[in-house]
């Protein structure tokens, strides 16, 4: 890179010192303007302004800069959100806080739900109650499959059949293994569970853009343990709760944060049963780690 695009890196503060602003300039999905030297190796001279992204905290501490911008992957379509139903299980405030990140940088998300083989009969009857009830009505489309049975592998595939697409999800949820069932000529690295956390070890250490038979794009990206979210303004995360949106404004206070205040029209919402208490629950989880909460 040129060293013009990595001062873009840092901001000046009022007291004259750098703060750094991203923790990286440019990322897997960027499109940049490039200088061929040698007819082999290259100099990145500029950066194209990104159409979408998919970013978070930056979980590396930078002097100077609490809160920095890792944008994972950049100009992608659709995120899918790879969770699983057990090793790892899965957690619904991920999957609501992915849903936040991809709302926000103008990615439409599908939830894939890995490992269902695992599942009993009424175990899979409650898991598709929960997509029913939960997710659907707020518009967001949802995949089960099983990459050791082959369940669901097509219908994924539908669902990648155009543009450029990310896999994102925790360790161990199967990432790798439903791409290798997609694309077996791509022969992915995977690793079992760890029996002492339950949880997945790091197979995918970079974003990795792939590209699938019939030239399909897939950004596949490492595990995430965090999920900051990077760029909601504060005051405002109710607005990223779609199924929120219809009350705000009808409350008694007019920056009524749906938590305490009475006359709530997001609570008395929820007390009906016109918006999810699960996604309710995640919403006041998100509100406490928030800086005026």
């Amino acid at each position: 890179m040129r060293g013009r695009l990595k001062e873009a890196l840092y901001d000046e503060a009022d007291d004259g010192s750098l703060r750094r602003r991203y923790a990286d300039p440019v990322t897997v999905g960027d499109q940049v303007v490039v200088t061929v030297v040698n007819g082999i190796e290259g100099a990145i001279e500029d950066l194209e302004p990104r159409r979408t992204r998919l970013s978070r905290i930056d979980t590396k501490p930078h002097p100077g800069a609490p809160d920095v911008e890792h944008v994972i992957v950049a100009n992608i379509d659709r995120v899918f959100v790879i969770v699983s139903i057990r090793k790892p299980r899965v957690n619904f405030r991920f999957v609501d806080r992915l849903l936040i990140m991809a709302q926000f940088g103008g990615v439409e998300p599908v939830v894939v739900v890995n490992k269902c083989d695992l599942l009993q009969p009424p175990e899979r009857a409650e898991l598709d109650q929960t997509m029913a009830t939960v997710y659907e009505p707020i518009g967001v489309r949802w995949v089960a499959t099983s990459a050791e049975t082959g369940e669901g592998i097509d219908s994924l595939r539908n669902a990648l059949s155009s543009g450029m697409n990310a896999f994102v999800g925790m360790s161990g949820t199967g990432k790798s293994s439903l791409l290798n069932r997609l694309d077996p000529s791509l022969a992915l690295r995977t690793e079992a569970i760890s029996e002492w956390s339950g949880k997945g070890r790091h197979t995918t250490t970079y974003v990795e853009l792939l590209e699938l038979e019939g030239g399909v794009q897939v950004a596949d990206t490492p595990g995430i343990r965090e999920a900051g979210l990077w760029g909601v303004p504060d005051g405002l995360l109710d607005s990223y709760f779609v199924e929120m949106i219809p009350y705000i404004g009808k409350c008694r206070f007019r920056n009524c944060w749906h938590l305490a205040e009475p006359d709530c029209a997001v609570r008395d919402a929820v007390k009906a049963g016109d918006i999810s208490a699960q996604r309710y629950a995640s919403y006041r989880r998100l509100c406490g780690e928030g800086p005026t909460r």
